[in-house]
């Protein structure tokens, strides 16, 4: 189906906007990540100088190890940003503790370690501590890269900025989609040919008017153009005819007769043509529209016929015309649908033809017969 070029540049420039969102916003994240990580280390390692001077202060003023200078390191801990576990050790004796219990220290009988590969844990970092009285004493901790609210707050924007993109993607596929709909039905069995309007009422040759049938069809389609035009919509009439005639039997023929009831959903606006066509009213829609329906329904038609295999694609022709803003009478629809499915049934390329009216023609057509 052919559409617009311009329309496909717009899908293509849009179209690569939205990669280039997609991959700004994960760079955007992991660099944002990355900045974070690099300033949860520096913020560790500013703790954790704040922590010497505060187990040295503690170590003079309150004593090393003693309940109070417990105490005071258990507070720094849980007071820090990064920091998530601690171990002083001294000649006389060791202290550990950890801001979730397990999390960071395990035990070795009365001896405390870090523990290893804990995820998003850095460190440790260790430094000497000089106290009185005491020799070999060290501080050692250990601290998180995670932070929960800014990684949220990074996941977020980015999912964010994926989802406006992916809207925005889901917009132009539908426009284009419409676009392509309303462009393309002159292209694939289905062209729109604009005809003449200047010949006068009354000159017609419509086969079988007298017969109860085409009296049906005149009287069926007279008030539904008069429906419409009180209610300003359109309305489209079909004229469809199964190609080879003396390969349809009449159990086919209603089959077909059947389908087209069933697809527009409309039995009172069907109505038998002749044997092996059929004429089909469609109030509420317009030629494009028309059109639309028109290949669908063929190639429903085309799907359950081929199981008989005794037709050779397209097996069904079909000429429409459409009221088009027009104060049009039956005759002449059925005039225009005839004429675009006669243009149908000898075009080779396309089985489906509209016939589009000059409606400025057909306005001073009307205004020169009311002189």
């Amino acid at each position: 189906m052919r559409f617009s070029n311009k329309t496909s540049r717009i899908s293509s420039v849009v179209a690569a906007i939205c990669i280039s969102i997609y991959i700004a916003a994960i760079i955007f994240g992991a660099v944002q990540v990355y900045i974070k990580l690099d300033e949860r280390r520096t913020t560790a390692e500013r703790e954790f100088n704040d922590l010497m001077d505060r187990a040295a202060a503690s170590s003079v003023f309150l004593g090393f190890l003693s309940d109070s200078f417990r105490e005071s390191i258990r507070d720094f801990l849980f007071s820090s940003e990064t920091l998530t576990g601690i171990i002083i050790t001294g000649t006389s004796g060791q202290y550990a503790v950890e801001r979730e219990i397990g999390s960071s220290i395990i035990w070795n009988g009365s001896s405390p370690r870090f523990k290893t590969g804990v995820l998003f844990s850095g460190g440790p970092i260790s430094l000497p501590l000089r106290v009185e009285g005491q020799r070999s004493v060290s501080v050692q901790a250990v601290f998180s890269y995670y932070d929960y609210d800014f990684f949220q707050t990074v996941l977020r924007n980015s999912l964010f900025a994926i989802l406006i993109a992916l809207i925005v993607a889901l917009i132009t596929l539908m426009i284009e989609l419409i676009v392509r709909n309303k462009s393309g039905y002159d292209s694939i069995n289905a062209a729109s040919v604009t005809v003449d309007d200047g010949f006068p009422y009354g000159d017609f040759d419509i086969s079988g008017s007298d017969s109860e049938m085409e009296h049906n069809i005149i009287q069926k389609l007279s008030q539904e153009i008069r429906r419409c035009a009180s209610l300003e919509q359109d309305l489209v009439l079909l004229s469809a005819e199964l190609k080879s005639p003396q390969f349809v039997s009449e159990s086919l023929f209603q089959r077909f007769n059947d389908e087209a009831v069933s697809f527009f959903s409309m039995r009172d606006l069907v109505f038998e043509k002749n044997e092996n066509a059929i004429f089909i009213i469609i109030p509420g829609i317009n030629l494009e529209e028309g059109l639309s329906k028109s290949e669908d329904f063929c190639n429903l038609i085309v799907s359950r016929f081929s199981e008989s295999h005794m037709y050779e694609e397209p097996i069904l022709c079909i000429g429409l015309s459409s009221r088009s803003g027009r104060l049009v009478e039956a005759e002449r629809l059925l005039t225009e649908a005839n004429t675009a499915l006669e243009k149908a049934l000898s075009d080779p390329d396309s089985n489906i033809i509209g016939f589009k009216s000059d409606l400025e023609k057909y306005r001073r057509f009307i205004k020169s017969k009311s002189v």
